[in-house]
């Protein structure tokens, strides 16, 4: 960020001033809300003062606000001293674009980039830090000041309407070196802004507590990404520059849920993964999500953050790393896009008649029933029976002609549980071989046929014929 120039009525700082230091910026203690697709890490701003130098604080442990490094340059202003000096909480303070020291209070209904909290006189606190003597805190103290003063004291001021995931920052204005040194000026202001770009804070209408504090933005607009981490931020920038994700468009969850207590995770899920969908695919239209190789990327709503008054949510595309950082993108996805400063590689079409699979149908395995043979009525109908599950079976071998076709036994039916078959049998024996058939018997040789000169054979001899047996007679009695 360019420095501004000290007018010319500042006095050259003192030899013992410390030097001006880049410091990191503390984080704010946010809750998180569910990020699908991936987590997302939102960036306050940090605003260059002139008299007054505005901190922006972020809490520890919530990984919601990121760092950014700047410098603090203290500069003289009669105008905004007054305004610092007579600020309440409540007021709504605006000056032009990079010239805080011209800062003034406003109708917070109008345009304004800070609203005060409270009013921190650090004179009151014990011991020689804030003396009239002390000298002006380092930049590094200037945070942890903030860090314990301004978040409890925004807290106190939203009471139920203190939204942790909100997108205002809490920030502190201070008058800075000089003003320490030369006025004793010991008085910090504690409240909200709104980050923007270059380090400047965009403007804003409403008192925080009367506005939606949710992270939305037009669509089509970027958010950048802080180059050390590879995180997002939660800061506005052309789509030209250096940017983590596009906004596609944003939803008002009131509207689909009308009642005072906060929407099922799951119903939310369901219902902004449909609307971002379809809202995302009119942004792109005629291009494809899937041509970018860009993620569709939104949020849950928190109960704090719902009951605080935050019913909205981003749609936004953006792609990772893979190991927890985010991918550059250079211009919007609807044009040259570049991803890590290279295009993108669309994947191969996907066939029309593949888009729209139909349902493939599963059945559960079910008990197999199979007939005892010892309950059957008879030999024919058990055969028939027995062989009713194998009939529509076919014998994968072929039969030679001649080839005997040998029969097994059908295989014992399975017990037990049928999701876990049994252990298959052993292999079947070796078909047995058959011999080749041997040559044929010669037929015997015929009988020699008998010399037509020879005596005919005398006849056989005529056996006598026995005597029938004797009647065999009673014993006398």
């Amino acid at each position: 960020m360019e420095r501004m120039s000290e007018v010319s009525d500042a006095p050259e700082a003192a030899p013992d001033q410390p030097q001006r230091k880049r410091f990191d910026w503390l984080r704010t203690l946010q809750a998180r809300a569910t990020r699908r697709a991936l987590l997302l890490t939102a960036l306050g701003a940090l605003l260059i003062a002139g008299v007054i130098t505005a901190l922006p604080l972020s809490g520890s442990g919530n990984g919601l606000v990121g760092y950014l490094d700047s410098d603090i340059i203290p500069i003289a202003g009669s105008k905004g001293t007054k305004t610092f000096n007579e600020a309440n909480p409540g007021d709504c303070l605006n000056w032009p674009n990079t010239t805080p020291d011209d800062a003034e209070v406003v109708d917070c209904a109008q345009e304004h980039r800070f609203e005060v909290a409270e009013s921190v006189d650090m004179s009151t606190f014990p011991g020689s830090e804030y003396g009239p003597d002390a000298a002006p805190p380092s930049p590094t103290r200037i945070q942890q000041i903030s860090q314990e003063q301004c978040q409890v004291a925004v807290r106190r001021y939203l009471g139920p309407r203190y939204d942790p995931n909100s997108r205002f920052t809490i920030g502190m204005l201070w008058s800075g070196d000089k003003a320490w040194r030369q006025s004793g000026e010991r008085r910090m202001l504690c409240g909200l802004q709104l980050p923007g770009p270059d380090n400047q804070q965009l403007a804003f209408q409403g008192r925080v507590a009367e506005v939606d504090q949710s992270k939305v933005w037009p669509a089509g607009t970027c958010l950048g990404i802080d180059p050390a981490t590879n995180q997002p931020t939660d800061i506005p920038v052309d789509c030209a520059a250096p940017h983590a994700m596009e906004i596609t468009g944003s939803l008002d969850l009131a509207q689909r849920f009308p009642g005072p207590g906060l929407p099922p995770e799951a119903d939310q899920d369901a219902f902004i993964k449909e609307s971002c969908t379809t809202m995302t695919d009119a942004y792109l239209a005629p291009i494809q999500l899937r041509t970018t190789t860009l993620t569709l990327i939104y949020s849950t709503i928190s109960m704090p953050s719902w009951t605080a008054g935050s019913h909205q949510v981003s749609c936004s595309v953006g792609a990772t790393l893979g190991n927890g950082g985010w991918a550059t993108l250079l211009n919007s996805a609807k044009g040259p896009l570049l991803i890590n400063g290279q295009p993108p590689v669309p994947p191969p079409d996907i066939p029309a008649e593949r888009l729209n699979l139909p349902p493939i149908e599963f059945t559960e395995p079910t008990q197999q029933y199979y007939p005892d043979d010892s309950s059957s009525y008879g030999g024919s109908d058990s055969s028939s029976s027995g062989t009713t599950a194998t009939t529509t079976e076919r014998d994968p071998s072929q039969h030679m002609p001649g080839q005997v076709t040998e029969t097994t036994a059908p295989a014992p039916p399975p017990s037990g549980n049928v999701f876990n078959p049994p252990p298959p049998d052993a292999p079947a024996p070796a078909p047995e071989v058959v011999p080749p058939p041997a040559a044929p018997v010669p037929p015997p040789a015929p009988a020699p046929a008998p010399d037509p000169l020879a005596p005919p054979p005398a006849p056989a001899p005529v056996e006598p014929v026995p005597a029938p047996p004797a009647p065999v007679l009673p014993p006398p009695a």
